[in-house]
């Protein structure tokens, strides 16, 4: 299961993931967890030091993830032609939750045998001016499309504020995308833009809303009023994590008063797994029209046939 948590920055989100995250590891669950915020603060809620060296998005890193799950595909002309929509193909190398694995190994920050961090990093001096997050997430693109989870495993990703996913193919390698809204007019004006693009996308289905920092009845008719139905939960305005944030330590899922809603997300998102044929046919689309783009026809060639079929 792959599950976004997305939203209007401030909302609460990386909050919000990292608690579920905390969640999952109790209820028994392998977890990756991934930072793909450009104001990294999932890997620190976590408990995680960052450093840019250690960044999925560290050149040299792109390079050495890109190389492994190449593989010996046939269909993909050298790691340099490994643009962010390149599928997996004959040969390839996925990536897998076991603490053995390559990219897990090499890359992630290991909290125990079934739970590790990977974070893509943020903006460094060197891109001041010249950079920019998209191509950053490129590699998770690649990660994303090249994981192999067995039964009860979790992919738990911390996304860049806003509507950015639909920049990239990140609104199409999800199950679940959790939209996080506080009951302010900024935070459900981007739930709403956010519900629009998913729509047009195709992927409106993967969407649910989860209200945050509620205080009372009037927020949680606020929320239900302006996003045209209720959200899927809520987490009342909490004390105990916000106690937390102020001695700065990482939120535990034991500093909620009620861990409902964790439980809510969870069960909603159980068995919703995207069927691998739409997946593939989202994937495909999205591929072709990046392979059009005549910037990538300069710097790849025709990367169209890196699919099975063209």
């Amino acid at each position: 299961m792959k599950i976004a948590f997305t939203g209007k920055g401030g909302s609460g989100k990386s909050t919000l993931a990292a608690l579920f995250v905390g969640y999952l590891r109790a209820s028994g669950h392998r977890v990756l967890a991934v930072d793909a915020d450009v104001n990294v603060h999932l890997a620190a809620l976590l408990g995680v030091t960052t450093t840019a060296g250690a960044a999925l998005s560290h050149p040299d890193n792109v390079r050495r993830v890109r190389t492994h799950l190449l593989g010996d595909n046939p269909r993909v002309d050298g790691v340099e032609h490994f643009v962010a929509t390149t599928p997996p193909g004959p040969g390839s190398n996925l990536v897998t939750l076991d603490a053995a694995d390559p990219v897990l190994a090499g890359h992630a920050t290991r909290l125990d045998d079934g739970t590790h961090v990977l974070h893509v990093g943020t903006y460094e001096p060197q891109d001041i001016g010249s950079g920019c997050y998209h191509g950053h997430l490129a590699i998770l693109e690649n990660l994303l499309s090249h994981l192999s989870l067995d039964a009860g495993d979790w992919v738990v990703c911390d996304m860049v504020a806003g509507t950015d996913a639909f920049a990239n193919s990140l609104h199409a390698q999800f199950d679940v995308i959790v939209v996080v809204a506080e009951p302010t007019p900024e935070s459900v004006s981007v739930a709403r833009r956010y519900r629009e693009l998913a729509a047009a996308a195709g992927v409106a289905d993967l969407l649910a809303v989860v209200g945050n920092k509620v205080a009372d009845g009037t927020d949680r008719e606020y929320l239900t009023r302006e996003l045209g139905g209720e959200p899927l939960t809520v987490l009342t305005t909490q004390a105990g994590l916000r106690r937390a944030r102020q001695r700065g330590v990482p939120p535990r899922v034991q500093d909620l008063d009620d861990v409902t809603p964790l439980a809510v997300i969870a069960e909603h998102a159980g068995g919703r797994e995207m069927p691998g044929e739409r997946r593939d046919a989202l994937m495909r689309t999205l591929h072709l029209r990046l392979a059009r783009k005549g910037w990538v026809r300069a710097a790849h060639g025709d990367v169209s046939t890196q699919l099975a079929e063209v």
